[in-house]
């Protein structure tokens, strides 16, 4: 059983380890943090793994040196062979195996930090690791095998990931209660023109529709602040200095007695959904993951 794998030399734990290193990392230079004598181990290793199995894992084309097709094919499956084998010596040893969970730095500490106390008591075997990612990177990381279990939203899911789980929110507009003035009820968007605004950075989808949104109104908002999280934008509200546009369930973390939310007209079209995002994959060889999900859904 398993003759040709063992049948020649070249194939070994610690070489496997490297490629998933290099894959994690993006380059071997970046793997080994600039480090000559690494980089020459780190090499002569994915060489070796080259022989054995008669492709090349590398792409030398690439300035720096990258996974071919083939390297992160092997990656992948190495992550789940030695994932798998570390929480089967975790459980010999009587330790608990990690749990992954990436989510948005707002989602890990509004909705899922609530929850620890729930998912330790259920997963006395697990030790929870949280990890800061974007909804592009969590889809990515998943698909991967960098991480196990992902809060994002659905319409973000697609084969061959699978969800569970169903968290509905859409944002409302908060105001420090010294900027209220005479806002009150729903607000529309020429409303809000004048007041500081905290926002969220870059190109992501909310970002997108509020600009479609404003420019349809042909309204321009005064921002002041731009941050790369919502909490952050929490934090800037807090400072009594702006107003931020944040998810609903924000409003369990800011003082009711100084700040007021609102609704705001056309931001209907701006609720999401959150799920559970996972591998089938990796839940058949990592049982965790497996009850995980069923907490979730």
């Amino acid at each position: 059983m398993f003759d040709e794998l063992f049948g020649k030399a070249g194939l070994s734990l610690e070489r496997l380890q490297t490629l998933c290193e290099v894959a994690d990392k993006g380059s071997i230079g970046e793997a080994t943090k600039g480090d000559s004598n690494r980089q020459t181990q780190f090499s002569r290793q994915i060489g070796e793994l080259e022989k054995f199995f008669g492709v090349d894992l590398l792409n030398r084309e690439s300035r720096p040196y990258r996974l071919s097709d083939e390297g992160r094919e092997l990656a992948r499956l190495s992550r789940d062979y030695l994932g798998s084998i570390s929480d089967f010596q975790a459980k010999c040893g009587d330790r608990p195996v990690k749990l992954v969970i990436g989510a948005g730095e707002s989602i890990i500490q509004w909705l899922l930090m609530p929850m620890l106390e729930h998912l330790s008591s259920e997963l006395p075997e697990a030790s929870i690791s949280m990890k800061n990612l974007r909804t592009r990177d969590i889809i990515e990381n998943l698909t991967d095998g960098d991480i196990d279990l992902g809060m994002v939203r659905k319409t973000a899911v697609g084969k061959p990931l699978k969800s569970v789980g169903r968290w509905e929110y859409g944002y409302r507009l908060f105001v420090p209660k010294k900027m209220r003035t005479k806002l009150t009820g729903k607000l529309k968007i020429e409303e809000i023109s004048t007041l500081p605004l905290a926002v969220i950075e870059g190109e992501g989808q909310f970002r997108r529709q509020l600009t479609a949104l404003t420019k349809g109104e042909g309204v321009d908002l005064d921002i002041r602040l731009e941050c790369s999280s919502y909490s952050q934008i929490a934090s800037a509200v807090q400072s009594r200095a702006y107003c931020g546009f944040l998810p609903q369930f924000a409003s369990k973390y800011l003082d009711e007695g100084s700040f007021s939310s609102f609704e705001v007209a056309g931001f209907e079209g701006l609720r999401r959904e959150l799920v559970i995002a996972w591998n089938p994959k990796k839940e058949t060889l990592r049982p965790v993951i497996e009850k995980a999900v069923r907490l979730f859904g």
